[in-house]
């Protein structure tokens, strides 16, 4: 494709990947005030939550239905999906709702991110991925530098609700310029025949699973009695279906939308499930600093948000550096463990955070955390794309599940030993967590603020738990070179305005865990799974954000 007509198409992907990124940051920030003004603050991380268990179980079929009906229609009908749920949010009168309308958006920004990654590894060669990734990482940090501000501004101001309707009015104006600058290609090929290929088993008994886990895990001790029938019974549901899950993906699906023959090899099934770890920590971390420098510190939204950005735009500087060295030395395992290892320390320090801890601390600790993540992220992503994005964003589902729980309990117990407040002073205090705040007296006030400082701080010590196990997973992911002559993996269909073939193979599917994985999946089809070749990193190198 000539240059002029790629970066046209990369100032669309760019486009709709800052909306994506302000609607993840902009919740993010104003979460603590969103759980406030709905009395849901015991339950505010399914916000977060319930968007990562959509885009969770979409994101991988979407590669599929990009074969069918073109990169370009899939990728207007996510920015679709993330229009039509962020309008239904700001409509919102009860937590349920919030959360299942949040759900559709998370249905649209699993779309948004898949498409994307699928649309540079279809019109840029694999030796000059890397010439653009600078314009992928723009996208995204305008997008986190943007986000923070428009969710804690509207939030600050008591006008959440427009913080998701800008959000939809943002992503209308995208659908529209990409119908107009990026070019479309009519895909061929029998569209009955590629439905019928869709792993609607694998999506549907993936997602089930995940949310009868997460139900429990999240609301548990809280919500639901941790012997009883509920929880028990969820947990059991979610065990089945995933036990399902794992029988028809390597058994029934013609294409599966995850191959298991891809952890028969070391260094993708350890990346995978490092992968899982760094989501529980990378959501999990976004999602309760605001809610640190809200609650505990007592700063409006605004201000909270106007400090995230010292977490998030960073990340990028440090990752296009990693990147840098990466390409120079070729070499990614020692940035891996130079990340993990990193980041483990931030994690650590910020049990350190009190509610006297002084603002340079906070923000120097969070500056370290962004070294950490920007190595890890950037390094995660050079290596299997797609099963990182997948594992990662589950990741976040259990870890934001698993935070609410250990946060909930332990103010509840904090609450309880308080002697400065009334019954339902707590009480409403557990439900919405600054709604009284400056009713209360200035002694009820500090404890108040020390018992969700004392849940924040386990949580983080959970992070840092999760962050261990990624550091000791990075010292046994096999170092592969990467080799500059790497050809293309072959594409299907894309949709774009472009030559394709509609006749590919499984293994030369375009989602883009299959495109990621087709080398590695031969490879073990040849007996040579004992060995990860060069070919499985050099295939998915570069390949997206």
């Amino acid at each position: 494709m000539p240059l002029k007509k790629i970066l046209i198409v990369y100032f669309g992907i760019g486009l709709a990947l800052i909306v994506s990124f302000i609607d993840q940051t902009a919740v993010t920030t104003a979460a603590p005030k969103i759980g406030t003004d709905i009395n849901g603050s015991d339950t505010i991380s399914w916000l977060g939550t319930s968007y990562l268990v959509a885009n969770c179980a979409f994101q991988l079929v979407y590669g599929r239905l990009s074969d069918i009906f073109g990169r370009k229609t899939m990728l207007q009908a996510a920015l679709s999906f993330l229009v039509i749920g962020n309008i239904l949010c700001s409509f919102a009168k009860t937590p349920v709702q919030l959360y299942a309308f949040r759900a559709i958006s998370g249905i649209g920004g699993g779309g948004i991110n898949n498409i994307a990654m699928v649309i540079v590894s279809d019109i840029v060669p694999l030796a000059e991925r890397g010439k653009y990734q600078g314009l992928i990482s723009a996208a995204t940090s305008t997008g986190n530098a943007i986000g923070p501000f428009v969710g804690g501004g509207l939030a600050g101001a008591n006008q959440w609700r427009w913080l998701f309707r800008v959000v939809a009015i943002s992503g209308a104006v995208t659908i529209t310029l990409i119908h107009f600058i990026i070019p479309l290609k009519p895909v061929t090929g029998s569209v009955r025949r590629k439905l019928l290929q869709v792993d609607y088993a694998g999506v549907l008994l993936s997602s089930s699973s995940i949310i009868f886990l997460l139900v429990p895990i999240s609301g548990g001790g809280a919500s639901f009695d941790w012997s009883g029938g509920v929880v028990i019974g969820l947990l059991t549901a979610g065990a089945i279906c995933g036990i399902l899950f794992v029988l028809v993906e390597g058994r029934l699906a013609k294409l599966p939308i995850l191959p298991l023959r891809l952890f028969l090899l070391r260094t993708p099934c350890l990346i995978s499930v490092q992968s899982f770890f760094i989501g529980m920590i990378y959501f999990g971390n976004l999602f309760y600093v605001p809610i640190f420098f809200q609650y505990v510190k007592g700063y409006t939204p605004l201000v909270s948000g106007a400090f995230v950005l010292a977490y998030t735009i960073p990340q990028a500087f440090w990752g296009i550096g990693a990147g840098f060295y990466i390409t120079k030395t070729n070499h990614y395992k020692r940035i891996i463990i130079a990340g993990a290892a990193i980041w483990t320390l931030a994690l650590g320090l910020q049990i350190l955070w009190k509610p006297s801890t002084g603002l340079s601390s906070i923000l120097g600790f969070l500056e370290i955390n962004a070294i950490g993540v920007g190595f890890s992220l950037q390094t995660n992503r050079a290596v299997v794309t797609a099963s990182r994005n997948f594992f990662r964003t589950m990741g976040g589902a259990f870890g934001l599940a698993s935070a609410n729980a250990i946060y909930q309990a332990i103010v509840a117990t904090e609450f309880s030993s308080i002697t400065t407040l009334t019954a339902s002073q707590k009480a409403s205090l557990l439900k919405s967590s600054t709604s009284q705040e400056y009713s209360l007296p200035a002694e009820g006030l500090d404890d108040a603020r020390a018992a969700y400082c004392r849940g924040l701080q386990l949580v983080f010590a959970a992070f840092t738990a999760f962050g261990a196990m990624s550091l000791l997973l990075s010292f046994f992911i096999k170092e592969v070179t990467f080799a500059k002559d790497a050809p293309a993996p072959v594409k299907a269909s894309s949709g774009l305005e472009e030559e394709s073939s509609s006749t590919a193979s499984p293994t030369a599917h375009s989602d883009v865990l299959d495109s990621a994985t087709s080398t590695a999946i031969q490879d073990i089809e040849k007996g040579e799974a004992a060995t990860p070749t060069v070919n499985i990193v050099k295939s998915v190198q570069t390949s997206g954000v």
